[in-house]
């Protein structure tokens, strides 16, 4: 349902909140112009193979989102995991141990949820391996009255609390798992096989927030240990920085896994011309969670422009600027509104940006070909968001529009 006053708006533009439900992608979901959604659903349900994908673009650029649609529609076909690792792992200290573990655990804690009855012995054996071999030194009380599926979701639930907020089981977990990883790998795998044979449906599997970690962790990841995440026997969906597509590694990486790339909504080409289909999605993505009259004509311009096509700075400022309006107690989000938070915003880019960053942004925005190379600088620069990149026939990027001012 619209917003019918801006106490509405401010509810339903959250900028930390994806749409997830059904019900919010039938009210809210907008198709973009080059609807890379349809493209990874045909590629899933015509590859025969057990494919890994990379799936990028920028923070907050919509990716959970764009994959909560893609699970809509491939419901039909695939028994679909889709799990943030930042719900149950440590985001600042993060590896290959972790993210297969986690995958494990959630694949369990789905097939319970579903009520899919995975085969009685391999539940025993996951729970004695766990309980016994991996967990053996913590206090983990688990009930016995209860059934084997839900003792061991419950597990499940307690060793993701464990390992996301106690560095000490972390670090005892990872010591037990790494040295007999092919043997985690091999109870997923068999796990992974008789859920197939139970809901007729291939398994998929979706990681996300991947992409929030830090670089080196990331690139660690998927560079170094990539291989051991090619060997669960299922598709899988990772998601993945986009600043590491401009490193060294990424040709290697490339090879491992299939990429794809959700680029910002493009609303200028490359001299500054407007993009219609690109400002009209915007537009729509605005207008589908709130009535027009609650925004000023110019207003909604300027968030759209200031934006930079950027989905979270988008809902964000919409947020702010609604919220500003509230306080002065205005009944429409107006140009000062907007720009009010708009310089919050700036504000945050000026305290994070550094001397250097500062060059590369002055030189990127005077270059006509808008090119972005293969930098350090440029790697950071796209990974705090001051530098955005787009598409059509080729990839380029340009200076965030609320930075532009900070080089002048």
């Amino acid at each position: 349902m619209k917003a019918k006053d801006l106490i509405g708006v401010l509810n339903i533009f959250n900028p930390k909140k994806s749409l997830l439900t059904q019900e919010e992608l039938d009210n809210y979901f907008v198709e973009r112009p080059m609807g890379l959604v349809i493209e990874i659903e045909n590629y899933l349900r015509s590859a025969e193979e057990r494919v890994k994908l990379l799936f990028t673009g920028h923070r907050g650029s919509g990716k959970s989102t764009e994959l909560s649609k893609l699970s809509s529609l491939l419901s039909d076909r695939f028994f679909i995991i889709n799990f943030s690792i930042a719900e149950s792992l440590n985001l600042y200290d993060l590896n290959y141990v972790d993210v297969l573990l986690a995958m494990a655990l959630r694949l369990f804690q789905k097939s319970h949820k579903h009520n899919v009855k995975i085969n009685e012995m391999l539940l025993q054996d996951v729970f004695d391996w766990l309980t016994n071999e991996i967990t053996k030194e913590m206090v983990i009380e688990i009930p016995k009255e209860a059934s084997l599926s839900a003792n061991l979701n419950l597990l499940a639930l307690k060793i993701e609390g464990k390992f996301g907020s106690e560095t000490s089981s972390r670090t005892s977990m990872r010591m037990k798992v790494e040295p007999r990883l092919s043997e985690l790998i091999e109870k997923i795998n068999l796990a992974i096989s008789d859920i197939e044979r139970k809901t007729k449906k291939s398994v998929l599997i979706i990681v996300e927030d991947i992409d929030k970690t830090d670089l080196d962790k990331s690139r660690h990841l998927f560079f170094n240990y990539g291989a051991s995440l090619l060997k669960i026997d299922c598709r899988v969906i990772y998601t993945f920085p986009i600043a590491l597509r401009y490193s060294n590694d990424f040709s290697q990486i490339r090879h491992t896994f299939r990429p794809f790339v959700l680029p910002n909504v493009k609303i200028v080409d490359r001299q500054g011309k407007r993009d219609e289909p690109g400002y009209q999605t915007l537009k729509t993505v605005i207008l589908k969670r709130m009535e027009e009259s609650l925004i000023s004509k110019e207003a909604l311009e300027e968030v759209i422009k200031l934006s930079g096509g950027l989905m979270v700075e988008l809902v964000g400022l919409i947020h702010g600027a609604a919220n500003y309006s509230l306080t002065k107690k205005k009944d429409v989000i107006d140009l000062e509104s907007v720009h009010r938070m708009a310089n919050e915003i700036r504000n945050d880019y000026r305290a994070l940006l550094k001397p250097e960053h500062y060059d590369t942004l002055k030189r990127l925005k005077e270059d006509k070909t808008k090119k972005i190379m293969n930098e350090e600088t440029v790697q950071e620069l796209l990974h705090n968001l001051s530098l955005l990149e787009y598409r059509n026939d080729e990839t380029w990027g340009d200076v965030h529009p609320i930075v532009k001012s900070l080089l002048e």
